[in-house]
């Protein structure tokens, strides 16, 4: 599957990276995001969107959620399904969090700080997130991961990362399929190939794929996710491609820590 990709070349490989200058603005209350697209800015004045005063009033009722699901999960006797009702709500509301303070922490021009992980910890851990939906579409979640693949990583933005391509890849399959994802080391990176049986990327954006506001045949979503998706993987001194499938299939490499 992800053989020849060091001979790959296409459009998309070639686009420079997303720059995602995350500023905030405390006299407006936002944090801006410069675009390529001329529409861009139209949208973000219009929306408001990640505003600091979003940032600080989301914590009180998602503080609420999370210590809500907690109480839920220690509550005994409770039905295996209902524990695991609750597992999946304190997991998301706990990604929620993660994901507020990387943004208050951008806004402030603070990084998060890298760990050293398996890949596989990784990419097992979005797909628990995901698969709560992923069983109620009938879609199968195939993982083939070796254990030994170490990376030194912002853990919770490469989770996301990867969440993020299987929440596309559900989307796509409303009524049932396969996401297989399969990973294997290639000099200093590990590969990962993320694949769906969906019915791959329409035509009319694959060269734009990973622009920002970039999305087709989407009921919800603003387009962003594959761009701020490349860019955390740049970040980290990888890259993300998307190669020509029957589905739609991205390949993300990453350096492995050295031995």
């Amino acid at each position: 599957m992800l053989e020849g990709w060091e001979q790959r070349s296409t459009k998309m490989l070639d686009a420079p990276p997303i720059q995602m200058d995350f500023n905030a603005n405390w006299a407006t209350g936002t944090i801006s995001l410069p675009l390529s697209s001329e529409s861009g800015p139209k949208c973000i004045s219009s929306m408001g969107w990640l505003s600091t005063s979003i940032l600080h009033d989301l914590r009180n009722p998602l503080g609420t959620v999370f210590a809500g699901a907690e109480m839920l999960m220690q509550l005994d006797p409770a039905s295996p399904q209902g524990k695991r009702l609750a597992a999946n709500i304190y997991r998301a509301a706990s990604r929620m969090r993660e994901l507020l303070s990387d943004l208050a922490g951008a806004s402030c021009g603070n990084k998060s700080t890298s760990e050293i992980c398996k890949i596989r910890d990784v990419i097992a851990a979005a797909s628990e997130a995901a698969l709560l939906a992923a069983e109620s579409q009938g879609v199968q979640i195939l993982l083939d991961v070796p254990d030994g693949l170490e990376i030194s990583v912002e853990r919770s933005r490469i989770e996301r990362v990867f969440f993020n391509l299987i929440a596309n890849a559900l989307e796509a399959m409303p009524h049932g399929g396969q996401i297989r994802i399969g990973a294997r080391k290639s000099e200093n990176y590990v590969l990962i190939e993320v694949e769906d049986t969906g019915p791959g990327i329409p035509r009319a954006i694959r060269d734009r794929l990973f622009e920002p506001f970039v999305t087709a045949g989407k009921d919800h979503g603003l387009g962003l996710g594959l761009a701020l998706s490349r860019q955390t993987v740049l970040d980290h001194g990888g890259d993300m491609w998307a190669e020509h499938a029957r589905g739609a299939r991205f390949v993300i490499s990453l350096p492995l820590c050295r031995d």
